[in-house]
């Protein structure tokens, strides 16, 4: 029986698959930038970072975000205001045919998000941080300290 069948040894042989060739994926930063960018945003921030880099307290997080939509409401009225009275006018000054409503509930959640960074002032805290521990780790990478001890000397 053994002589009638043919065995094929090419097929009983272990191939490897052929890899494929992948492009080198740029890995990814955990932060937003340099660390003078962290540094900027604590001391120097944005308008819109002013939100996130204060020190309120947890009142004053409830309350912010809803202070931002009536100044958001009120910005929208004065834009259907002028726009009635004067659409060319309108169009000239906002560079938009005629006033949009704005997203109420998604202005509210992001501004919430961002007034409750600033809580206890956690964010800046954290952002500190970061730039002093990215201050430390430089330094110590330029041996900035070498020769200013005796265990340093040759």
């Amino acid at each position: 029986m053994p002589d009638k069948i043919k065995i094929n040894a090419e097929k009983l042989k272990r191939n490897k698959p052929i890899e494929e060739k992948r492009e080198d994926v740029e890995e990814v930063k955990v932060s937003a930038g340099a660390i003078d960018k962290v540094i900027d945003y604590a001391f120097n921030p944005t308008r819109e970072k002013i939100r996130e880099m204060t020190i309120i307290d947890r009142l004053q997080a409830r309350l912010l975000p809803q202070l931002d939509l009536i100044s958001l409401q009120w910005q929208y009225s004065i834009e259907i205001a002028l726009y009635r009275q004067d659409s060319n006018e309108y169009e000239k000054l906002y560079n938009k045919k005629q006033p949009t409503p704005p997203d109420l509930l998604e202005v509210y959640m992001y501004r919430v998000a961002q007034w409750q960074k600033s809580r206890e002032g956690k964010n800046l805290d954290r952002a500190i941080d970061l730039a002093l521990a990215e201050t430390e780790a430089k330094a110590g990478e330029d041996d900035f300290g070498k020769g200013a001890d005796d265990y340093y000397k040759d």
